[in-house]
This record gives C-alpha cells, structure tokens and sequence, in this order.
C-alpha cells in the first residue's frame, strides 16, 4: 500500500523511538520523509535505512528549541521539494537532568520550565506558523503533534512535562479550529507507557511492570503503535479528523480510579470465619 504516495513529511525528533518509526514507516507508504532530529548522526542514520530500503529522506540537524533552526528546516524542505504535506511535531526535551528538576514542586525552576516550553510547545508552534501559509497555498496539509496522556489529569511527580503537554493540547485544537475550513488539519497523540530509548534510560524494571499493570492491555506500547496512528493521521484516511486528542495508551486512560482497586478486592481471597463467627 502507498497511503503517502508523493506526499513530502516532515518528522521531527525522529532520529530514535516514535519519530524513527513513524519515519520508516511514512517512507514505506510513499512519503519523501525528512528525518530532523538535536543529533545529527542519528538523523543521518534514519534517513539512510529509509534510502537502504528504497525510499526517499532528507536528514537536517535541528534544535527544536531554536527558533532560528526551526524556520530554516521549513525553508530548507520547500527549497528542497517545494510543499509541505505533513508537517509531525514529534520532538520534546527528554534530557534526564531536567526531568529531575521537574519533580518536586517545592523546588519548582522556572528556566527548566521554559526549557520544556521551548521544546515541547514553542518549537512545534511556529514550526506550524512558518508551514501553515505554504499549506494554504496548496490547498491543505496535515500536522500532528505528539502530546501525551500525562496532559490530561494532575501528576505529582513533574511539574514540567504534563504541563506543556496540555498547553500543546491547546494549541492543537486551536490551529485545527483556526484553519480547518481551508483545509488544514492538526491532531495530537497522547501515547501511554512506551518504552523508547529515552524512557528506557531513566525507568527500571520494577517500574516498567508497574506501568504494564495500569494499561488494559497485555503489554505495553512500542514505538510503531504510535507510528501506525501517525500515519493514520497523515493520510487521506483522516481527512474528517480534525482537533482530536487521539489516545494511543492501551486502554490505560478508560478506566476510572477506583477500577483497579474494585478489581483487586474482588479477586482477593475471603478471610476464613471462626466457627464463632459462623454460629453469629
């Protein structure tokens, strides 16, 4: 199948985990597919297994927290190709120190937070300001965020990162509602527990057991799930899918709080009665 055929995507944070997937797989489905990622060699690697397996990638080296850099990677793909097609802001600060600073309120930093703002939010944004009038002109063009189940409910251990999911959240929604009748459509994936090498280089393995048991799913997620609905999204298939804030989390967000604590008690074994107890 070519669900992508001819289409011209651009992937950012894709040198590794959901950005990668979603990188060759976009190329599988016919996209010219340009890999941007903070590292370069691991964009350059990307784009070369896409051009291994015959398909087509552009590989840029771009910080999404420079907004400098971010204009230039939509000038550089419509120099290099002419439209944008699928603009994915995949991205986010995933660095292990700021993720640290970010988990006791009391010690809450306001330059980390605006680092993750950066990142997460800002970068996205204008990418999706300098591409949205080239995708007018052309008559339409979708862009996708990757946000997070983590954006939709309080947490108490970050303070950074569920907050500038939801704020993407926001600007999703808003740029959907923005543009939507010319032809634009802009969606969010809100990912579960997926165990990418960034997640994988603060977790352990206690605690990846632990996420498994909050998900209504044997196992957890893997990049290409999160790929698949990238892609879903990217394609015509979505045409009538506009503003959404799509749940890729095994089930891990339908249940209420109480669910899983119900379903342990019930299953639990009933103390035995005394024969006193019994006569009562």
């Amino acid at each position: 199948m070519h669900r992508l055929q001819d289409k011209i995507s651009v992937i950012t944070g894709a040198g590794s985990g959901i950005g990668r997937a979603s990188a060759l797989r976009f190329a599988a489905e016919g996209a010219t597919v340009v890999v941007t990622d903070l590292f370069g060699d691991t964009a350059a690697r990307v784009a070369q297994e896409i051009t291994d397996q015959g398909g087509r990638a552009l590989a840029m080296q771009i910080d999404n927290g420079d907004f400098e850099q971010v204009r230039s990677m939509i000038d550089l793909t419509l120099a290099q190709f002419g439209r944008i097609d699928v603009l994915f802001n995949n991205a986010a600060n995933t660095n292990r120190e700021d993720s640290l600073k970010g988990r006791n309120f009391l010690e809450f930093d306001p330059e980390t937070f605006d680092t993750c703002m950066r990142m997460n939010v800002l970068g996205g944004v204008l990418a999706c300001k300098h591409a949205i009038p080239h995708m007018l002109e052309q008559g339409g063009g979708s862009i996708i965020f990757t946000s997070s189940t983590g954006s939709l409910g309080g947490d108490t251990h970050s303070f950074n990162y569920g907050a500038t999911k939801a704020t993407m959240n926001w600007y999703v929604q808003a740029i959907a509602a923005t543009f939507g009748k010319q032809g634009i459509r802009c969606n969010a994936i809100l990912p579960g527990a997926v165990p990418t090498p960034a997640m994988l280089e603060w977790s352990t393995p206690a605690m990846l057991e632990a996420f498994r048991s909050v998900h209504n799913s044997p196992r957890l997620g893997e990049p290409e799930d999160i790929a698949m609905m990238a892609l879903y999204l990217a394609s015509d298939e979505s045409r009538f899918v506009n503003g959404t804030l799509m749940r890729v989390d095994g089930g891990m967000s339908c249940m209420t709080p109480f669910a899983s604590l119900v379903q342990q008690l019930a299953t639990a074994p009933k103390p035995m009665q005394t024969a006193a107890q019994s006569a009562s």
